[in-house]
C-alpha cells in the first residue's frame, strides 16, 4: 500500500475514499466526481464509461482539488480489467490524454493537472519497478516545470526523482536529497531530511525506544547482536497482512537463531484534531473531547491486540494512534507500507524493503547461515 510522492495505490484512496454527500448538498462538481469514482472504484470497470466520467470531471472542473489523483487513478485502472482489454485501454487513455493537451482552450488548471498526472504516474511506475530508472521521469517532469515553474506539485516529484536516483547511483542520490533538505517548502524539506537520515543509518546502529502496546519496553539498543526487521504496518493494510504468513513462517524458523521482528502499527484511532478537521469533509466538525480521544486510542489499541493475538504474533508493537502521522513513520519517512527496515547484528540498515522471498535469504545471510 503506498503513499505519494505519490504513488498512485494511495492516490486512490485519497481520491475515491470520501464518502457521497446527500443529494441536496450536491454541486455540479461533487455530482461529476462522484460519477468518476463511481466509475472507477466499481468491481467490474468499463473502460469506455471510466475513461468519460475521469475525464469529463477533469477538464469540467479542473481546480477542484479532488482531480489530483484522477489521472494516476485512470492509468492504473488498467490493471484491473481482463488482459484482453488493457492495451486497447492504454491507448485510448494516451489518445484522451494528448487531445486535451492539443486543445488550444484548454485551461491552464487543466494543463497543469494532466501534466502532473503523466509526472506522477512515471514516477509510481518506477518506484514500483525492479530496476528504477530515473531517466523515465525526466521528460514528463522538466515539461511540467518548464510550462508551471511554481506548480505545487513540483517539489514532491523533485524528491522522488531523488529516489530514483539514489537506487541507481547513491552518492547522486544522497547530494540531491541534501539538496531537497533545504527547501522553502517544509514538508519536501522534513522528507528529504529524513531521507538523508536513513542514508546514515547504513553506516551506523540505528536507535529506536519505545513502551509496546502490550506494556513491554524496547529498546534496539539492548537487541544488538542480533537480526532485527523492523515492520511498519497496519490492520486495515491489504498487502501488510498478505505478508503475514510469509513473516510468521521466518520468525518461527529463525527467532532460536537470533532474529527478532519489532512492529511498527499505523493503526487510526480516528480521533478529530486540527489536522483532520481542516479537511474539507470535516469542516465544523467539533474536535473530540479527552475523555472521546482517550476512548478512541483504547479502543484502536484493543484492536490492535486482538488482531497480534488472533495471528499469533509474538514480537511487540509500538502503537500511538496516529495513522499516517505516526511517530516513527514520520522520523522515518514512512510513505508507504509495508515498510521492512532489516538490521544487521550492529543494528544499521541494510535493506528498507525486506519483503516477501527477499526477507528469508538475507535473514539467513545476517545470522551467518548456509544459504
Amino acid at each position: 500500500m503506498r503513499l505519494p510522492a505519490l504513488p498512485r495505490a494511495l492516490l486512490v484512496p485519497a481520491l475515491l475514499a470520501l464518502a457521497p454527500l446527500p443529494a441536496a448538498e450536491k454541486s455540479a462538481a461533487d455530482a461529476a466526481f462522484e460519477a468518476a469514482r463511481g466509475a472507477i472504484v466499481t468491481s467490474n470497470p468499463a473502460a469506455e464509461p471510466a475513461l468519460e466520467a475521469g475525464f469529463t470531471f477533469l477538464l469540467g472542473f479542473p481546480e477542484d482539488s479532488r482531480t489530483r489523483g484522477l489521472l494516476p487513478a485512470l492509468e492504473a485502472l488498467a490493471e484491473r480489467l481482463p488482459e484482453a482489454a488493457r492495451a486497447g485501454y492504454r491507448e485510448a487513455y494516451a489518445r484522451r490524454i494528448a487531445a486535451a493537451l492539443a486543445r488550444k482552450d484548454l485551461p491552464a488548471a487543466a494543463r497543469e493537472g494532466i501534466l502532473t498526472g503523466i509526472a506522477s504516474a512515471a514516477l509510481s511506475r518506477q518506484l514500483e519497478a525492479e530496476q528504477p530508472d530515473p531517466a523515465a521521469l525526466a521528460a514528463p517532469l522538466r515539461a511540467l516545470e518548464e510550462q508551471f515553474p511554481a506548480s505545487r506539485a513540483l517539489p514532491s516529484l523533485r524528491l522522488g526523482e531523488a529516489k530514483l536516483l539514489a537506487a541507481r547511483d547513491p552518492e547522486a542520490g544522497l547530494a540531491r536529497m541534501r539538496a531537497l533538505a533545504a527547501s522553502p517548502d517544509p514538508e519536501i524539506a522534513r522528507q528529504a531530511a529524513a531521507e538523508v537520515r536513513l542514508a546514515d543509518l547504513r553506516t551506523k546502529p540505528l536507535d529506536l525506544k519505545f513502551t509496546a502496546a502490550d506494556g513491554r519496553e524496547v529498546d534496539l539498543a539492548r537487541l544488538r547482536g542480533k537480526v532485527v526487521l523492523i515492520d511498519f504496518w497496519a490492520t486495515w493494510c491489504g498487502p501488510c497482512i498478505a505478508e503475514l504468513p510469509n513473516l510468521l513462517r521466518v520468525y518461527e524458523q529463525y527467532h532460536p537463531q537470533g532474529f527478532e521482528i519489532v512492529g511498527i502499527s499505523f493503526e487510526n484511532s480516528g480521533l478529530v484534531d486540527e489536522e483532520t478537521r481542516r479537511q474539507p469533509r470535516n469542516a465544523g466538525r467539533p474536535l473530540d473531547t479527552p475523555e472521546q480521544a482517550a476512548a478512541k486510542l483504547a479502543t484502536a489499541r484493543q484492536k490492535l491486540l486482538d488482531f497480534t493475538a488472533k495471528w499469533k504474533m509474538p514480537w511487540p508493537q509500538q502503537f500511538d494512534g496516529r495513522y499516517w502521522d505516526n511517530e516513527f513513520g514520520r522520523q522515518f519517512n514512512i510513505r508507504s507500507i509495508p515498510a521492512m527496515f532489516l538490521l544487521d547484528r550492529e543494528g544499521r540498515i541494510v535493506d528498507t524493503n525486506a519483503r516477501g522471498a527477499k526477507l528469508e535469504p538475507q535473514v539467513r545471510r545476517l545470522l551467518g547461515l548456509q544459504p
